[in-house]
């Protein structure tokens, strides 16, 4: 590698915004693998978003969808799998062949590769009103690589925020996400969820971004995500 790596808080851009790749840049490397991340730092982005599923044998990996099955045309549930099922599977090839062979990365692998030289906002993926278990190795998993000025940790679910923050003891920046979109319940659409926990990001749709979340947000020492 011909970069350069170099260390990175959120306290360096207080007062300034925060360029983030969404899924790694998922335009010319598979989402959310180790080659999209790695294109990041190649282009000085400075922060990446990424989603973590708890597995079946204890792990955090790095997946969107809760089924396999559009990265790699075998329809599992990602939360049924061991992690050495999950590594058989490529998630390389839905982009391209030069990506074969590319594997679904656990938070760990990420964060032992990039440690504090990106930002990270990390969405937990999780429909469960209680998850313990997610929370208490996604915190772990923070405190060892000492990334707790690195990471945002949000969701659209308000439930596995407000059992984050339990373990965390508001020690992180935490949002939640809204959207309109059908998928998520009527009563989540405009970010009441953050109701349920001590929320300082919003995370909207950017078609909800308007002057009054503006003012919303700057009243009640919020960031917009």
């Amino acid at each position: 590698m011909n970069y350069v790596l170099s260390m990175r808080s959120f306290y360096q851009y207080k007062n300034k915004p925060i360029l983030f790749a969404h899924r790694g840049m998922n335009t010319f490397a598979p989402e959310n693998t180790i080659p999209a991340f790695q294109l990041c730092l190649e282009n000085n982005i400075p922060a990446i978003e990424l989603d973590v599923h708890l597995v079946k044998s204890g792990e955090l990996v790095v997946i969107h969808d809760s089924s396999t099955k559009r990265l790699t045309n075998k329809d599992y549930i990602i939360e049924n799998l061991t992690l050495s099922e999950i590594k058989e599977l490529d998630v390389g090839l839905y982009k391209d062949e030069s990506f074969k062979n590319t594997r679904i990365p656990t938070l760990e692998e990420v964060f032992q590769i990039f440690s504090n030289n990106l930002l990270y906002d990390i969405e937990i993926k999780s429909n469960k009103i209680k998850n313990k278990e997610l929370s208490k190795k996604l915190w772990q998993l923070i405190r060892k690589y000492k990334l707790e000025f690195n990471v945002i940790v949000t969701s659209f679910n308000p439930f596995a925020m407000r059992s984050f923050e339990e373990v965390s003891k508001h020690s992180l920046l935490e949002g939640i996400i809204y959207s309109k979109d059908k998928t998520v319940p009527i009563y989540l659409r405009k970010g009441y969820g953050a109701k349920l926990f001590q929320c300082n990001i919003a995370k909207p749709e950017l078609n909800l971004i308007n002057n009054h979340l503006f003012q919303n947000c700057e009243e009640n020492n919020m960031r917009i995500l």
